[in-house]
């Protein structure tokens, strides 16, 4: 009995904080991509077209998504981009996860890092594939872009070519909070200086809030927060078609959220994401 009441009072505290459960309201459409594809082990990183399998065109994604408006349901594409190869990339595979994770990881010249030259480099091979799609029908109508330096700098190549989409940097879409001194950002007065082209103004604190020496954010903690960048797209925003530019282990949380099989997804790497939300459960 107690653990039912227990329960009770932790939905009660969820809904009011909208914290909804991660086996929440989410789920991916397996359908038009490779990187949903169980069989292959592991899947093939950089798939030709995105991941967009053969026999189906972006006419045909974008038109799953009009349908399903049509018919009531709740459908958006996200095209997910992790950023290029940063300077703590480098420095896990040259000391490995141990000493990173027990030394490395908390030294300040990796505060925030940014991207290597091989990153540029990957970046820019991103902006020709995503040149590519959209001149065979791809569409976005906006792109939220994490704060972090690496996935300012990898938006702002990969999308150089594609300005007349609205941009907009948020919070939420940042990778795995505390600790690691790669994941806490520099201020946004600075990054508004380095990068005027993107909206900060969804970003209220200058100084990084959210980021802790003593904490590690945990799984369930991220997946919590992956839903709630879930909700923000499908709830605030009237996009249909949204590009994302973030990180690995968020892109983790959020294939978690939506139950996708494993994907980890590479460097300056894309993944399309069809998603269909649920009113909550009663």
């Amino acid at each position: 009995m107690l653990a039912v009441i227990l329960g009770a009072l932790l939905f009660v505290i969820c809904k009011a904080s909208g914290q909804h459960p991660t086996s929440s309201r989410y789920r991916y459409i397996p359908k038009y991509f490779s990187q949903r594809d169980p069989s292959q082990s592991p899947p093939a990183s950089y798939p030709p077209h995105m991941g967009l399998q053969d026999g189906y065109t972006w006419h045909d994604v974008h038109a799953e998504v009009a349908a399903g408006r049509l018919e009531g349901r709740n459908v958006k594409l996200l095209v997910f981009l992790r950023h290029g190869e940063g300077i703590h990339n480098v420095a896990t595979n040259k000391y490995g996860m141990f000493a990173w994770d027990g030394y490395y990881s908390k030294l300040p010249e990796y505060l925030d890092s940014p991207l290597t030259k091989t990153g540029v480099i990957q970046a820019g091979k991103a902006s020709k594939m995503l040149d590519g799609e959209i001149s065979m029908g791809l569409h976005l109508d906006n792109v939220l872009v994490s704060p972090l330096e690496r996935t300012l700098h990898t938006y702002s190549v990969a999308y150089q070519n594609q300005q007349n989409i609205k941009s907009t940097v948020v919070e939420l879409a940042r990778e795995i909070l505390g600790v690691s001194t790669c994941d806490q950002r520099r201020s946004i007065s600075e990054k508004r200086l380095e990068y005027p082209h993107l909206d900060f103004s969804k970003i209220k604190s200058d100084a990084d809030p959210w980021w802790t020496s003593d904490h590690r954010e945990t799984d369930a903690e991220i997946k919590i927060r992956a839903t709630k960048f879930l909700n923000f797209i499908f709830s605030n925003t009237s996009s249909q078609s949204v590009g994302v530019v973030s990180h690995s282990i968020f892109a983790a949380a959020l294939l978690g959220v939506v139950n996708h099989p494993v994907y980890k997804i590479a460097t300056a790497e894309f993944l399309p994401l069809l998603i269909e939300a649920f009113p909550p459960a009663n």
